[in-house]
């Protein structure tokens, strides 16, 4: 295990491995139960992104994303299967279209929305609009929605992770400079399996775009859910984790090698 303010692990590091990349306003603490179900044939890191848990005090740049994801790549001792959450997946996008070697394959969740033209409006709104709130209307407000949306049990989890609300404004600037997410993914040449709740309007709204752009994708549909799927049918998305990584590596070990030995 690395250090625990920032990166978990769970497994035996000689497996083959799997990072799980959290959304916005959430951390490494919401895979727990992903990761130890997995842990009995994976090794399963996650990690903090920057302004979030272990990291809250970092600035989110783009710097500091890559030296996070730096730190997550080398805790494994092969090239990862690669979960990223909404945030965690356009992260995911970004970085490993450009370190083509450093990941097996790509498992995007909720992250299928080019943020170009006038689909960048909305969330900048939202994110000045937060951000000019007093911290006690910001706070109240911030759980009343996390809550609504996620239900109590999670959101009672969620609350405990340390978050900086400038992570909001940062993201927002960051989307829009550089090529669509739909446009990176065209570089990436490995799996890539797209998983999106049935209901996830906003950010499924880019999803035929992203699976004519991606040369190895297909993508999969959690009925019945939405957004926060991966939290709330969390057996569900673990589920789909494990058949996509029992694909990916399975696939390539010779005859009579076992996912969960030692390497």
């Amino acid at each position: 295990m690395n250090d625990a303010s920032t990166i978990v692990a769970y497994g035996r590091r000689g497996r083959p491995p799997i990072l799980f990349l959290h959304g916005l306003r959430l951390g490494k603490a919401i895979w727990e139960r992903h990761a130890r179900a997995l842990s009995d044939r994976y090794y399963v890191v996650a990690i903090d992104l920057p302004g979030h848990g272990g990291r809250v005090d970092e600035p989110f740049d783009t710097d500091r994303v890559s030296a996070a994801l730096d730190a997550a790549v080398d805790a494994c001792a092969m090239p990862p299967l690669v979960v990223g959450y909404s945030l965690g997946g356009f992260v995911a996008v970004s970085y490993f279209s450009q370190h083509l070697a450093a990941s097996r394959a790509l498992l995007l969740a909720g992250a299928t929305y080019d943020f170009d033209g006038w689909k960048r409006l909305p969330f900048r709104i939202m994110a000045q609009a937060m951000g000019a709130l007093p911290h006690p209307i910001y706070h109240s407000l911030a759980s009343f929605s996390l809550h609504a949306v996620v239900g109590d049990e999670w959101a009672r989890e969620i609350e405990r992770i340390p978050f900086d609300p400038r992570v909001l404004d940062s993201t927002s600037a960051m989307a829009a400079h550089g090529l669509r997410q739909s446009e990176l993914i065209a570089r990436y040449h490995r799996p890539v399996l797209i998983v999106n709740g049935e209901y996830d309007l906003i950010f499924r709204s880019d999803e035929a775009r992203f699976l004519r752009s991606a040369p190895n994708a297909r993508r999969e549909i959690v009925l019945g859910s939405d957004h926060v799927a991966p939290l709330r049918e969390s057996a569900r998305f673990t589920a789909i984790v494990r058949a996509f990584a029992n694909e990916v590596f399975l696939a390539e070990q010779p005859p009579g090698a076992a996912a969960g030995s030692d390497r």
